[in-house]
C-alpha cells in the first residue's frame, strides 16, 4: 500500500484535540456536577444539552475545521494538542467576542445568535473553568485559572448578578386568549381536515404549559399515573398533575386550569384509541404510535411552531410557564403557593415576577 495513503487513517492533531476535549466534558458530566438542594447531583437533560452546545462551540474554536496541512502544521489550533496551558486570557476574550457567536445557535428555533449576552458569556467562562479544572484535578495538575480570572473583570464580573436577571417575558391578554382558543380548537380527530393525533397532542401539550405552568421537559416526562382525575369539580375531567422530580425541582403537584383540564381529558380519550402499543406505554404524550417517549427537540419545536402560527415571535415555551405564574399571582394566590406549584423549594425565584406585577399595565394575562 502506498505510504502516502496511510496518513489518511491517522487522526490529525485537531481531531485528537477535539476528542480529548470531548472526553473531558463527558468525564465532568459523569461526575454529577449539579449542586444545591434541588439538583440532587445530576443535571437535567435540558441543562446538559445546553452545556454540550456551549462546549461544542469551544471545541470548534480550539480545533477549527481546516485542511489537513493546516492542522498538521498547527496553524489553526488554539490549543497545544498535548496541553491546554496555551489557552490564555487573549484566547478566551477572542472566543467570547467572536468565535463563540458563530457555532452557538438557538437550536430549538433554528435562528442564529448574532451575539452573546454578558450573562451567557459568564456562563461559558464558568463552564470552561469547571470542566478544564475537573480534568486537571483528575490528572493531578495545577488548576486552570484564566477563566476564573476573567470572570472577575469587567464587563463579566457582575454579569450573573441577581439584580441583572432579565424580567420574564410573558404573554399579553390577547396572546393568551389566542393561545387558549388555538389549543382548544379541535375536539375530534378529522383526518380529512388534517386534524391528526399529533396535532391534538401538540395543542394539548401547549395547553398544559400555559394552564399548568409545565416546562417542556415536564410535559415530556408526564405519565398516565401522574394525572389525577378522581375528586375534581367535573366528573371524569383531570384536575391535578404530579410532576416528577428532576435535576432542578422536587416532586410536586400542580392544579390545572379548567380549560386545559378539559383539553387534557379529551386528549386522553383520543390517546386510548391510538392502539395497543401506545396504550401499553406510560407516556401521556408519546412520540409515535409505537409509544416511544417524546424527544426534547421535537417537543420544543412543536411548541415554538404553534406559537409562531399565532404571531408570538421569539416564542420560547418558557414564556407560557412565566405567564402561568404571573396569572396566578395576579389572581391573588400567595407567592408560597405559586412557588410550590412551580416546583421551587422556596420563594426566591418568585422575585423575578415582581417586576412584571409592578410594571405599568401592558395587557398581561
Amino acid at each position: 500500500m502506498d505510504t502516502a495513503t496511510l496518513s489518511l487513517f491517522d487522526p490529525s492533531p485537531g481531531d485528537a484535540l477535539a476528542e480529548r476535549l470531548q472526553q473531558q466534558f463527558q468525564a465532568w458530566l459523569d461526575s454529577a456536577p449539579a449542586r444545591g438542594p434541588r439538583q440532587k447531583g445530576r443535571l437535567r437533560e435540558e441543562s446538559a444539552q445546553i452545556y454540550a452546545d456551549m462546549w461544542n462551540a469551544f471545541i470548534a474554536y480550539c480545533a477549527p475545521a481546516g485542511s489537513a496541512d493546516e492542522t498538521a502544521a498547527g496553524r489553526t489550533l488554539r490549543l497545544d494538542p498535548d496541553s491546554d496551558g496555551a489557552l490564555d486570557r487573549e484566547h478566551l476574550v477572542e472566543f467570547l467576542e467572536h468565535a463563540a457567536t458563530r457555532p452557538l445557535r438557538r437550536v430549538r428555533t433554528g435562528q442564529a445568535r448574532a451575539e452573546l449576552t454578558l450573562r451567557y458569556a459568564w456562563r461559558l467562562l464558568q463552564l470552561l473553568d469547571r470542566v478544564l479544572n475537573h480534568a486537571r484535578e483528575q490528572q493531578g495538575r495545577e488548576p486552570f485559572e484564566a477563566a476564573q480570572a476573567l470572570m472577575q473583570e469587567a464587563p463579566y464580573r457582575y454579569a450573573n448578578a441577581a439584580a441583572l436577571t432579565p424580567v420574564p417575558d410573558v404573554l399579553t391578554d390577547a396572546q393568551a386568549e389566542a393561545l387558549v382558543a388555538h389549543a382548544t380548537e379541535f375536539q375530534a380527530l378529522d383526518l380529512a381536515r388534517g386534524i391528526t393525533w399529533k396535532v391534538l397532542r401538540d395543542r394539548c401539550a401547549l395547553a398544559l404549559m400555559l394552564g399548568a405552568g409545565l416546562a417542556p421537559g415536564q410535559v415530556r416526562a408526564l405519565r398516565l399515573g401522574d394525572v389525577t382525575i378522581d375528586g375534581g369539580h367535573e366528573p371524569g375531567v383531570p384536575w391535578r398533575l404530579t410532576v416528577v422530580a428532576d435535576g432542578s425541582c422536587p416532586e410536586h403537584q400542580v392544579p390545572i386550569a379548567a380549560w386545559a383540564a378539559r383539553q387534557l381529558g379529551f386528549w386522553l380519550t383520543v390517546r386510548a384509541r391510538l392502539g395497543e402499543a401506545v396504550v401499553r406505554e406510560p407516556w401521556v404524550f408519546p412520540s409515535t404510535l409505537a409509544g416511544k417517549p417524546w424527544s426534547h427537540p421535537a417537543c420544543h419545536r412543536a411548541a415554538v411552531t404553534l406559537m409562531a402560527a399565532l404571531g408570538i415571535e421569539g416564542g420560547s415555551p418558557f414564556r407560557l410557564r412565566h405567564t402561568f405564574a404571573v396569572r396566578q399571582l395576579r389572581s391573588g394566590h400567595a407567592e408560597e403557593e405559586v412557588a410550590r406549584w412551580m416546583g421551587y423549594v422556596d420563594t426566591g425565584p418568585m422575585k423575578r415576577y415582581r417586576h412584571v406585577l409592578t410594571a405599568p399595565e401592558r395587557g398581561v394575562a
